[in-house]
């Protein structure tokens, strides 16, 4: 295929997990555990909810229609708020810093209020079929001209452990979401 008749320009969207104390949206610990240590487990089914936009996501419609239960393992280090029990705390002051500070080296411009959203996701991987997400900072520049669109705080998924399985360690860490321009080129 010639790459440079086609004319391909992308941007990427990198993920990197935060070294913090503590989850994203609770206090528990960003431990990651063996699976063998989990010390409790529930299941349940994930449905798909109507958007602001009174629709239903297609894809989340057709994710609806497997009809599977998902089990969750959890541990002596996660709580409620994991086990989608309980409403979220107050989003982390630490990882919210980071990415200001991530922000500032990259010469973003900081929201004036960070909101956090909701994005539906219903393949098992959040217990809510929520991952929550907010916006940070936004138009920014790399040193080499390479340009930064935004900087989002998001929660890690849960770690799948098997077909419908899953475990709720991971589930919370602090996620930084760097998003480039399309500025790379064939």
């Amino acid at each position: 295929m010639d790459y440079k008749a086609l004319g391909l320009v992308a941007g990427i969207e990198i993920h990197q997990q935060l070294d913090t104390k503590e989850k994203l949206f609770c206090h528990c610990p960003t431990t990651l555990r063996e699976i063998a240590e989990h010390n409790g487990e529930f299941s349940r089914y994930l449905r798909a909810t109507v958007s602001e936009m009174g629709e239903i996501d297609r894809a989340a419609k057709e994710e609806m229609k497997s009809d599977r239960m998902f089990r969750y393992y959890a541990y002596d280090t996660t709580c409620l708020v994991e086990n989608d029990e309980e409403p979220p705390a107050p989003v982390n002051n630490e990882a919210l810093s980071v990415c200001l500070t991530i922000g500032k080296m990259f010469g973003m411009t900081p929201v004036p209020q960070v909101h956090t959203m909701r994005k539906l996701v219903i393949d098992g991987s959040n217990t809510s079929g929520f991952q929550r997400t907010a916006l940070v900072a936004f138009n920014g520049a790399l040193p080499n001209g390479g340009l930064i669109e935004t900087i989002c705080l998001e929660e890690e998924a849960a770690q799948r452990v098997k077909d419908e399985v899953f475990s709720l360690d991971r589930l919370g860490i602090p996620l930084i979401e760097i998003t480039t321009s399309p500025c790379m080129h064939t």
